[in-house]
């Protein structure tokens, strides 16, 4: 990216050297399948039989977001539990996280989804004018390490971009905070630079003339910073030698085009598949009717906006004739199918995860086993993230004089049960009555309940 290559160039004159590396522009790329719409490939040129050309959008099934929902559910839900020593202390740690301004119940999911795409995000908490604790969620694209040790990151610049019109020109301001620790002491400085140009830095203004209620520089003592990263449990790949990680997908995206390659030809299976009825050109044209008295009018006996009737050259005297195709819908199913089976298996979730019957996309199961991929996965990930908010539970409970020393976070591991203890359960429900055979086999054999009904014997009283 300019502004990042921009800015590298600066900062090195200041004997500051960040970590820019190919990771930003893989961040574009990531950012543009997590929105569905990959620029060159969900749009293709095709010619038509006329030999003029247009232009078509490709179908999506938009499974990079799909991925990275099913991870943030994963790893956070409503029964996570972040507690303090005692009850007072954690309803008023809760009343400042879940404030209005910070919002942690909601936004914290959706970082995790948005950090999970993009390989990295960023918390970072202050003290707004008011005192209130604020925390910012931020994503990993505007973040640039420029301190780190292996993975551990002690300096990083946040890039915040604000544009204003000045003199009917439009100005950026491009803002550049640094979040620095060194074991020891945070500190917080802003710089602020002026360019005509949006993907340009420009040249460096006075911060505190602009901001001039903020403290510049921050410095406070701490054994905890007031910044913490969160990256996928994954290897960076791709830029070894960056500190930053990389999307949970990134080595999926041929995954991600078969199975949108797949999709757009299940759907056009429809639009080109239409019962179509063959009828000669002129029997669009209005055939004159006289009646009894003589006057004169014209009927169509076809409706030439009905997009069923194909008018052709060459059927005068011919009976209409009707096309009416046959659709592969099982052949798609299954193929689309297979893709997604790879692609569960190629973001850690494991194989059949996901599972697409031609109506919908759908996870195949809802219980995730103690000895699965999707759970191994889940406790990778889980690492790092409970790292991130220990830290952040820590600088929240410093910055509101809440007591520190007993933090305890408990994920929400309801999903994760025993699958051979379930699959007994349910044998005792169909003993019971409570649940069906076909329910039985459609539930652990992944068949749709139709398909478990014909694969029933015609008598069984028991679950093999």
């Amino acid at each position: 990216m300019k502004l990042y290559d921009n800015i590298q160039e600066a900062l090195s004159k200041k004997n500051i050297n960040i970590a820019v590396g190919t990771v930003y522009d893989l961040m574009a790329l990531w950012m543009q399948w997590y929105r569905g719409k990959v620029d060159d490939f969900h749009t293709r040129r095709i010619k038509l039989a006329t030999g003029a050309e247009t232009t078509e959008e490709i179908y999506t099934m938009n499974m990079a977001k799909k991925v990275c929902e099913d991870y943030a559910r994963l790893l956070w839900t409503e029964k996570t539990k972040i507690q303090l020593a005692n009850d007072n202390a954690t309803k008023e740690l809760w009343k400042i996280l879940d404030s209005k301004e910070n919002s942690f119940s909601a936004n914290i999911p959706r970082w995790i989804e948005k950090s999970m795409a993009l390989g990295a995000g960023c918390l970072v908490e202050y003290k707004d004018n008011a005192g209130k604790v604020i925390i910012d969620y931020i994503d990993g694209d505007v973040i640039l390490p420029y301190k780190y040790t292996n993975s551990y990151i002690s300096g990083l610049i946040v890039v915040s971009q604000v544009v204003e019109k000045e003199d009917n020109a439009e100005w950026y301001f491009n803002r550049l905070t640094y979040h620095e620790y060194d074991g020891q002491t945070y500190t917080v400085y802003n710089e602020l630079y002026k360019s005509k140009d949006k993907n340009t830095l420009g040249d460096e203004i006075s911060f505190e003339e602009r901001y001039p209620e903020v403290v510049n520089p921050f410095i406070v003592t701490t054994d905890v910073p007031y910044f913490q990263v969160f990256r996928p449990n994954v290897a960076n790949n791709y830029d070894t030698g960056s500190p930053l990680g990389i999307s949970v997908y990134a080595n999926a995206i041929d995954n991600f085009k078969a199975i949108d390659t797949k999709y757009d030809s299940f759907v056009r299976e429809f639009e080109l598949g239409k019962k179509r009825i063959m009828i000669d050109n002129t029997s669009l044209k209005a055939k004159a009717n006289i009646d009894e008295e003589g006057n004169v009018s014209f009927v169509k006996y076809f409706d030439e906006n009905d997009k069923a009737y194909v008018a052709v050259e060459g059927m005068e005297n011919q009976p209409v004739k009707e096309i009416d195709f046959s659709l592969r819908v099982e052949e798609h199913v299954k193929a689309i199918n297979t893709e997604l089976s790879w692609l569960s298996a190629n973001v850690g979730l494991g194989n059949n995860y996901y599972k697409f019957d031609g109506q919908s996309m759908k996870t195949a199961t809802e219980v995730v086993s103690e000895n699965s991929d999707t759970f191994r996965s889940k406790e990778a990930h889980q690492i790092i993230l409970h790292d991130c908010l220990y830290d952040l539970v820590k600088a929240v409970c410093e910055m509101s004089g809440l007591p520190a020393e007993d933090i305890t976070i408990i994920a929400d591991d309801s999903i994760i049960e025993d699958t051979n203890a379930q699959r007994e359960r349910d044998r005792t429900e169909v003993s019971m009555g409570a649940m069906s055979l076909a329910e039985y086999r459609a539930k652990w054999y992944g068949e749709t309940l139709e398909e478990a009904e014909k694969k029933l014997p015609k008598e069984a009283d028991v679950v093999e």
